[in-house]
């Protein structure tokens, strides 16, 4: 075959005009398909949530049921694109222009439909972060002479109001409702934008701050890609160099969203995440975000029964995936075999959730009584919580109105060595996740210097009379307006720099 000539070539290429105006209208497209796509499958999301996912990677180890509604949505992008050049060829200039002019437009709706930035700066500027932040480096934190055990469980996208059905008869979480009652519940845990995706949520809960996007386009981003809050201590620190074995287990990859880099260089020894199961042998499912609730904490529970390390306390978090959006999964440990059939995960989606709600309602909530119900002459402690709301309820119907807005699921649990309950003071407060860094150090036994009561930008909720919450001295909308700006002190702290 005779090779084909230069010229020939440059003639089969489209002219430069045409070929912006592909680029262009292709662009365009794209921006409505994945704003369309987020929403759709997401919810509203904050631009930082949107730029920490893309700059921390590990996109491929999302759920491959999300990978292929992407890869559709890019195909109906594609084919929109040829169909608009089709019709820009043979319209007249100025019916193309206002072509263009609308799609342009409906690009710009569908941004501002689903991508938010809340940041208002208090007036007068300055680092709202910085006027109110107490470090933990210099809080001078001390352990208890008699360290507890301390089981931590975030709940995938757990929202408060999955415990309130309008029917008694169809609840949700009937054993984490029991549960709530028979621990402590603290007030009204309200989200952060910061705070607002899952390792946000974790972040946020054991450091004391809102997870902020950093370095990002800038000279400086692969210095703050390979650094993950360097800077800052967060409760794991704490409790690790205080002498406790720290132990993570969850579904999911550890290598999305950074959440692996962030456990281990915040002192969690011990992580097991899809990779690490699998490489135990253990059959982790390929579709879904990874090893199901029922199987999870069947090993997190049989892993946590090891011998020790001496006479040393042991942390374990665990990290559910069950009831993760936008319509949670089918759990075969908790079914039915007659209900493990072919339908697809898109045919009943408010079916699935309600399903996935239930199992891991049972499977954490069983969890929780076996680590409790060891009689081994040590504390316990037990937190759980939702890592952060869903940004898109499936069950909002079946559900009692919350005048108060959507709030997270929360329930604590102290035991002396003897296996009695530690009371805690009878007060509902009204708080965020940068609460939670030090209800749970003074729930453990840690004490530590002036200021009392604080770490990071919380408030400890155990403190009977102590200060009031962030979110209570300004409100939940201006605190979080207020926290969503760009800190310097957090830059420095992500880095280490002094």
């Amino acid at each position: 075959m005779p090779a084909a000539r230069p010229d020939r070539l440059l003639r089969a290429l489209p002219p430069p005009r045409s070929a912006l105006l592909a680029a262009v209208v292709f662009l365009l497209w794209t921006v409505v398909g994945a704003t369309w796509f987020l929403r759709t499958y997401l919810g509203p999301v904050t631009l930082d949530q949107v730029l920490f996912h893309l700059h921390n990677g590990g996109l491929d180890y999302a759920d491959p049921r999300m990978i292929r509604r992407a890869c559709r949505c890019l195909l109906v992008v594609l084919a929109l694109t040829v169909i608009s050049l089709f019709l820009l060829r043979r319209m007249r200039r100025w019916h193309g222009r206002a072509l263009l002019a609308l799609l342009g437009t409906g690009a710009v709706v569908s941004v501002n439909a689903t991508v938010s930035d809340p940041c208002q700066p208090e007036p007068g500027g300055g680092d709202y972060l910085a006027r109110h932040y107490v470090d933990p480096r210099r809080a001078g934190v001390q352990p208890p002479a008699v360290k507890p055990d301390v089981l931590v469980v975030f709940v995938e996208s757990l929202d408060e109001a999955y415990t309130r059905t309008r029917r008694p008869e169809a609840a949700l979480l009937p054993a984490l409702t029991q549960l709530q009652d028979d621990f402590q519940t603290l007030g009204e845990l309200h989200n952060l934008s910061g705070a607002s995706w899952t390792v946000g949520g974790m972040f946020t809960a054991l450091c004391g701050v809102p997870l902020q996007r950093v370095g990002l386009m800038s000279h400086n981003s692969l210095e703050y890609s390979r650094r993950f809050f360097a800077g800052g201590r967060c409760l794991t620190d704490l409790m690790a160099d205080a002498g406790w074995e720290i132990s993570f287990y969850g579904g999911a990859s550890l290598q999305f969203a950074g959440k692996g880099r962030f456990l281990q260089e915040h002192g969690v020894a011990r992580r097991f995440g899809a990779q690490e199961w699998r490489a135990m042998g253990v059959a982790v499912p390929t579709a879904g975000w990874g090893l199901l609730d029922s199987d999870l904490t069947q090993l997190a529970w049989a892993d946590m029964q090891r011998p020790r390390t001496g006479d040393a306390a042991r942390m374990s978090v665990l990290l559910t995936v069950d009831t993760h959006g936008p319509s949670g999964a089918h759990d075969g440990g908790c079914a039915n075999p007659a209900d493990l059939d072919d339908t697809d995960e898109d045919d009943a989606p408010a079916e699935i959730m309600r399903g996935a709600l239930r199992c891991t309602d049972r499977v954490v909530a069983q969890l929780v009584q076996r680590f409790l119900a060891q009689r081994d002459g040590r504390p316990k402690v037990v937190w759980v919580q939702g890592d952060h709301l869903n940004p898109e309820p499936l069950l909002d119907a079946e559900l009692q109105p919350r005048p108060q807005g959507r709030t997270v699921f929360h329930a604590l649990a102290r035991f002396d060595a003897e296996g009695r309950v530690l009371p805690g003071p009878d007060q509902q407060r009204v708080f965020s996740h940068v609460d939670i860094l030090p209800t749970l150090a003074e729930a453990i036994g840690l004490r530590w210097t002036a200021p009392e009561h604080r770490l990071g930008l919380g408030v400890s909720l155990l403190g009977g009379t102590g200060p009031r919450t962030l979110a209570e001295q300004v409100g939940m909308r201006t605190l979080d307006a207020r926290l969503s700006c760009r800190s310097p002190l957090f830059q420095r702290l992500w880095l280490n720099a002094t």
